[in-house]
């Protein structure tokens, strides 16, 4: 059949966490502390995503990359006063360290691929 050619699942480590990026979906399955800030797994449908934020992770701070849905586009702060309302406690949200840089940049660019009409912005 034209156009429905089989894409395998490509998985990407981060900080506390794995990310595999589906045809049709994302999952984050958390490790360690990372399943303390956060959902265990979570799994968010590419239709879903309405933005994608990122910050480039440093030496002085830790990246991110967060895949807004619509429902966190109306209640997430950057810098919220609870955890609930901040981008740290979201579970769409997967961080990266100064040495996962590489990863952080191979998610970014396979994320902004799989959806290419969502918008992107830096954090904050």
């Amino acid at each position: 059949m034209v156009g429905s050619e089989k894409c395998d699942p490509r998985t990407i480590k981060a900080h506390q966490a794995t990310v595999t990026l589906h045809a049709d979906r994302v999952e984050i399955s958390r490790r360690g502390l990372g399943r303390v800030a956060s959902d265990k797994h979570t799994v968010i449908p590419l239709a879903e995503i309405v933005q994608v934020q990122w910050k480039d992770p440093t030496v002085l701070v830790n990246g991110c990359l967060f895949l807004a849905t619509a429902e966190d586009v109306k209640t997430v702060k950057p810098l919220g006063a609870s955890k609930e309302k901040a981008i740290g406690g979201n579970p769409h949200v997967v961080l990266f360290t100064s040495f996962q840089r590489k990863r952080y940049a191979e998610l970014r660019a396979a994320v902004k691929a799989a959806v290419p009409d969502v918008p992107t912005a830096p954090v904050g």
